[in-house]
């Protein structure tokens, strides 16, 4: 038998809701997480395991003090996070609770950042990366709330959400008057259309050289704590760079690609939860899974068969925190939901098989969802994710199997 590093981590599969930065944004009277303790309840019952949060270093790594109040923008028309107005927040120490209640109940925390600030704290430099991680991280310690935590990606689908995507995008070549970070990074493929990469020598050395500081700076510091950064896209770019410090591989897997984004028009969506006709993107959704679906099914193999070669060369446990359908979707009245359960259930039990350690029904698993009420799907995908045997034979290495890039969710 092939040796399965996952019998020998706890726990040996991870079942993962999550939660992003709206455990903190929804926490107050009324809101969808105003109970940790009851929502932690209905995360258990679900089947789910382990929830991956917003740690807002970017906050605690500034605050004066753990009680510090700061303001949180009100968004009710946020996709993820929404809250109805501007909302005071001891950040802090509701970080400190939720641990606290998470550790007792036995649930594992991944531990992430979105890099979302505050009115009293805008903005964020490279500089500062590093040391707010690192204050976050002793707050924690010196509470005791680190021994669940199964490890902490540094940075959410870098670069999306960086503090580096500026710099990133100074090596790229690209005109210097690129007038968006997405603009700018679809131009810096054209550097090396000959190697399909999107990345210039400049930004791969740039890459290689932040993970494996930044990476080392936390093993020394943390050696019983597991570090990463999360990726959506450049997926090659990073498999090049051979990074065997990576402790997990977190790679987010979705459905898009030409052939569905050229079909539903995604990309071209109002994308927030106000008044939008999507009656037309429901019917080219079930347009396109009635012509393409078992091609869009082959190339959810192909990223899954990567991302377990990938895994393999730099003897990292694989999972997936965000992952399946398209990146969004909405409870709206021209929107479905049937036809993402069966997709996504599908895929999830491929993660399974192809030896994740860790995987998500979707990014939809939130008390605010509809869905969130249907506790049978849920415990129905999260014991097939864990009970589903591992495929024989040798994954494929699909060297060109990743999604296509998407803009960030903010």
């Amino acid at each position: 038998m092939p040796y399965d590093m996952r019998e020998h981590l706890t726990p040996k599969r991870a079942t993962i809701a999550m939660w992003d930065f709206s455990w903190l944004n929804a926490h107050y009277p009324g809101a969808s997480f105003a109970d940790f303790d009851r929502v932690t309840d209905e995360l258990l019952a679900r089947g789910f395991n382990t929830v991956r949060i917003d740690a807002f270093p970017w906050i605690i790594g500034r605050l004066r003090s753990p009680r510090e109040i700061v303001t949180i923008p009100g968004d009710p028309l946020a996709n993820w996070g929404q809250c109805d107005r501007d909302r005071p927040h001891a950040i802090a120490e509701e970080l400190a609770q939720f641990m606290e209640i998470t550790g007792r109940k036995g649930i594992y925390v991944i531990l992430s950042t979105w890099g979302f600030g505050c009115p009293e704290y805008p903005g964020k430099t490279p500089e500062e990366f590093l040391p707010v991680w690192e204050k976050t991280l002793a707050f924690l310690h010196e509470r005791g709330f680190l021994g669940h935590v199964i490890y902490v990606d540094l940075d959410q689908e870098f670069p999306y959400f960086s503090s580096h995507q500026t710099k990133l995008n100074e090596l790229a070549a690209a005109p210097a008057a690129a007038s968006s970070t997405v603009d700018a990074m679809s131009a810096a493929g054209q550097r090396r259309p000959q190697r399909g990469l999107a990345w210039n020598d400049e930004q791969l050395d740039y890459v290689g050289n932040l993970f494996n500081r930044s990476l080392a700076h936390f093993q020394r510091l943390y050696p019983a704590q597991r570090f990463t950064f999360s990726l959506t896209s450049f997926w090659n770019e990073c498999r090049l760079l051979n990074l065997k410090c990576l402790d997990v591989l977190e790679l987010h897997c979705w459905v898009h690609g030409p052939r569905f984004d050229n079909r539903t028009g995604f990309r071209e969506l109002t994308k927030d939860r106000g008044q939008h006709d999507y009656a037309d993107y429901q019917r080219r959704i079930d347009a396109t899974f009635s012509s393409v679906r078992p091609m869009l099914v082959h190339e959810m193999h192909q990223r899954l068969a990567m991302a377990a070669a990938w895994g393999a060369e730099l003897a990292a446990p694989v999972t997936t925190t965000e992952a399946w359908g398209p990146w969004w979707h909405m409870d709206h009245p021209d929107l479905r939901w049937d036809w993402l359960r069966e997709w996504c259930a599908e895929c999830n039990l491929l993660a399974a098989q192809y030896g994740f350690w860790g995987s998500t029904p979707w990014n939809y698993s939130h008390p605010y969802w509809a869905n969130w009420q249907d506790i049978s799907w849920y415990q129905d995908v999260n014991r097939a994710f864990l009970h589903a045997p591992r495929m024989t034979g040798e994954p494929s290495t699909a060297p060109n199997s990743e999604p296509a890039a998407r803009p960030p969710q903010g």
